[in-house]
């Protein structure tokens, strides 16, 4: 909401905030509200483009918990508790795996492609068991309801630095994705569709006005990104068969 309040203010657009539940109930969502605007995961931006011409404004720079600079691209991680014996991919193999939204690219995708490359498919060597949020993959972890996990990897280094991952490790990391994106749909007014973009573009963490809307999101601002910066998304979902 501090974003959606920044928003009216700066365009004068009267702009409201239309939520949905989770992944599969997002699609849904856009379609029955009408909306304009959409801030979406990779998998969601990439349906949007086929199906309702969606064209990118800007791309969400989020914070590094490792101490990094933010970033627009993030990787998927793979855990095992340290107690399990496992030390790499074929270990998984008859293991239960904790895993976010099967949408999720970090939390599902992007691993679940990696363990083929190694050649485990954990829809038949495995047991998968989809979590409500990845949050709650590092809990199963360690309350030893789960060999191993799926995590976006910040979600790992956020639980380090709480110090609740300390009996968790990491096996193996997966290739970098583009991260969170807002995007205008189709048929979007141009006018307002820009307007829009050059004041998330204006959010400024270095300006005292900015950054309580920023801290609020979770994010440090905004940048510009081309369309083909999505295609390695467009590549996973190929090559894993989904379609989109």
């Amino acid at each position: 909401m501090p974003l959606v309040k920044y928003l009216r203010e700066e365009t004068g657009y009267d702009v409201s905030y239309v939520s949905a539940v989770g992944y599969r109930g997002f699609l849904s969502a856009v379609e029955s509200t009408d909306a304009d605007f959409a801030f979406v995961n990779p998998v969601a931006y990439a349906t949007l483009r086929k199906t309702r011409q969606a064209y990118l404004l800007v791309i969400a720079l989020e914070p590094d918990f490792a101490g990094g600079p933010p970033r627009t691209k993030y990787r998927g991680v793979i855990l095992a508790r340290a107690d399990s014996g496992i030390t790499r991919i074929a270990d998984l193999r008859g293991k239960i795996i904790a895993t976010g939204s099967e949408l999720a690219v970090a939390g599902y995708l992007a691993p679940k492609a990696l363990c083929r490359q190694e050649g485990l498919d954990i829809d038949k060597e495995a047991t998968v068991v989809v979590c409500p949020s990845q949050e709650q993959v590092i809990d199963r972890l360690r309350q030893g309801r789960a060999a191993a996990g799926f995590v976006r990897e910040g979600i790992w280094q956020e639980a380090l630095g709480e110090s609740s991952g300390a009996d968790i490790k990491p096996v193996a990391y997966t290739m970098m994705f583009p991260g969170w994106c807002i995007c205008a749909l189709g048929d979007t007014d141009k006018e307002v569709a820009e307007a829009v973009k050059q004041a998330l573009l204006n959010l400024d963490w270095s300006t005292p006005q900015c950054r309580p809307v920023l801290i609020q999101t979770g994010l440090r601002g905004f940048v510009e990104i081309a369309d083909e910066e999505y295609d390695v998304v467009r590549s996973l979902l190929t090559n894993l068969r989904i379609p989109y």
